[in-house]
């Protein structure tokens, strides 16, 4: 009887990594094409969506317009 020792080794596969790197780099660049007014739009929908409750809503949504007077695509009007 003769003992036969097997190894193996943990491979990473190379697609694998460019596959995600790809992601990576796709989901940075959509963020920094992505305009101010988007950004700002979408941290005040999940901001608003965190919400325990009615009041709890109605208190953000003031305190988001308190904060912003006006909204940007306005300021420009004023010159």
């Amino acid at each position: 009887m003769s003992a036969t020792t097997t190894f193996s080794y943990h491979t990473t596969n190379s697609n694998n990594i460019v596959a995600t790197l790809a992601a990576v780099f796709k989901r940075a660049s959509a963020y920094l094409l992505q305009s101010d007014d988007h950004r700002e739009r979408a941290y005040e929908e999940a901001y608003l969506a965190e919400s325990t409750d009615r009041y709890d809503l109605e208190y953000r949504m003031r305190e988001l317009s308190r904060s912003n007077a006006h909204p940007s695509w306005m300021s420009g009007l004023s010159r």
